[in-house]
């Protein structure tokens, strides 16, 4: 069964059909940050179900502090990728990186010229009234854990569920320094924080493992002079 031709959440999710549900290992596990995007488009369905599954993540008092703006129109996609493009620019240009980050800039130049052509820009902010703490504040410069930590998330789970819908993303905050042109753009209220763009699409080559070192190097046993005792 295709699941973007499915009509109905329990068609989505049929209990019989062992091809239309992952393990969650194997999408946790292949979900790199897609930089090349194919241009066909995502069925509203399949957004509706990826945006339900991200409405679950947890958040402190369970204030469920994010707004989701869903760009489709082109047009607008345009001028996303123009204010990315400003940040990327600088960004690129003032980085010294070892020869496998220099790839990853030449992949990021890229994407970063055909973003426009991703079918659906998920771009995310933050309700700030309802964290209660005011932005900038000594507050929220020392205990910003618990502010970004009620929002992080649910984007997490959007990927996450957008993998497991044959759907691949990529998380950016490049568009942090153009926040005043993004939400005028997007007619945003001046109280909510651009937090992160997702472009979200069927990847162009398909999904692999991303490259990660091993994690045992960083965990400890209880302190931090003591490494985690691997088992043979």
């Amino acid at each position: 069964m295709n699941p973007v031709a499915a009509t109905n959440w329990p068609e989505l999710w049929p209990a019989t059909s062992s091809q239309s549900r992952m393990d969650f290992f194997d999408v946790a596990t292949t979900m790199p940050t897609m930089r090349r995007f194919s241009d066909r488009a995502i069925d509203p369905r399949t957004i509706e179900r990826i945006l339900e599954t991200a409405n679950m993540a947890p958040s402190g008092s369970n204030a469920q502090p994010w707004e989701f703006v869903i760009v489709r129109d082109q047009a607008a996609r345009g001028e996303i990728q123009k204010l990315y493009e400003l940040a990327w620019v600088p960004y690129k240009d003032s980085a010294t990186l070892s020869p496998r980050a220099q790839k990853a800039l030449r992949v990021g130049d890229e994407f970063s010229a055909s973003l426009a052509i991703v079918p659906v820009h998920v771009v995310v902010f933050l309700d700030r009234p309802k964290m209660r703490v005011v932005r900038g504040s000594p507050e929220d410069l020392t205990n910003f854990g618990a502010t970004y930590g009620s929002v992080f998330p649910a984007i997490e789970l959007m990927m996450l569920a957008a993998r497991a819908l044959g759907v691949g993303t990529a998380m950016t905050t490049m568009l942090s320094p153009h926040e005043v042109e993004t939400k005028a753009l997007l007619g945003v209220p001046g109280l909510y924080q651009l937090i992160a763009l997702i472009p979200m699409g069927y990847p162009a080559e398909g999904f692999k493992r991303p490259f990660r070192k091993p994690v045992w190097p960083r965990v400890h046993d209880g302190h931090w002079s003591r490494a985690w005792p691997r088992r043979p």
